[in-house]
């Protein structure tokens, strides 16, 4: 195997007609043992073989960004109340929940820092911003380490998409913005369907999303798209389709 990643252009651009790039939702996956969101969840996702992971980033009083789904704490923590007021010293106590929301371990919620330096060069991340998210400063942190190149930036509608726009120059859009540029995707959202092809076929990479457990789906929309976000990583190949892994790397090395 390649040693860090090619560039995710590059990799979408290697990627075989009859495969799918598929990525894990959330950072983790049914039967990974592994929390939401978290350090741990991606070290699971690496270790699989899994080559993307979507996470969500948030923010806490004093500015901190984590990586968190929700608005508030309960559901998948030990912490109570709105993630945006908590803070530093009572988000340092918070502890996830596993998966499924049930117990909680003794994994802290991690910072957006903590997420990008377990990523960065080992698996190739979808950023979904939160509305308390800073997102200047997110891309402050990602350029800092020289990852432009391994991010996704996810817009889900037509204001994410421009406020993100004026880094379309730099970053992977999951959603352009007015005059679209070539190599920007489009996000279909969480129920990909066949009459979205018309939609997907206005753009050079197609970007989908696929919670259902319906694996009938599956063949369609690895004609239609270039990338697979699901809950049910672990069914899936890292690159279902895949036939020629070797060809495959070949081109990423040339990349």
């Amino acid at each position: 195997m390649m040693e860090g990643l090619a560039p995710i252009r590059t990799y979408l651009d290697c990627l075989p007609d009859d495969a799918v790039l598929v990525a894990a939702h959330r950072g983790t996956g049914e039967g990974l043992g592994a929390p939401e969101n978290s350090v741990s969840g991606l070290e699971a996702l690496i270790e699989a073989g899994v080559m993307m992971a979507e996470i969500d980033i948030a923010r806490i009083r004093d500015g901190t960004l984590i990586s968190f789904h929700d608005g508030v704490w309960e559901e998948k923590s030990s912490g109570t109340g709105p993630v945006v007021s908590t803070r530093r010293a009572d988000f340092d106590r918070i502890r996830l929940r596993d998966r499924e929301g049930g117990s909680v371990g003794g994994e802290p919620v991690p910072t957006l820092d903590a997420m990008l330096d377990a990523a960065q060069g080992r698996i190739y991340l979808e950023l979904d911003f939160k509305t308390s998210a800073d997102i200047p400063r997110v891309i402050d942190l990602v350029r800092a380490r020289g990852m432009e190149d391994e991010v996704i930036l996810i817009a889900t509608d037509a204001a994410e998409a421009k406020q993100l726009a004026p880094y379309a120059d730099e970053f992977l859009l999951s959603l352009g913005y007015r005059d679209r540029k070539p190599g920007h995707g489009v996000w279909v959202g969480g129920r990909w369907r066949d009459d979205a092809q018309e939609t997907l076929g206005q753009r050079h990479y197609r970007l989908g999303a696929q919670w259902q457990r319906n694996a009938q789906e599956l063949p369609r929309a690895r004609q239609r798209l270039d990338l697979l976000v699901t809950d049910q990583i672990t069914r899936y190949a890292p690159v279902e389709g895949l036939r020629n892994a070797r060809a495959f790397e070949s081109c990423l090395a040339k990349g």
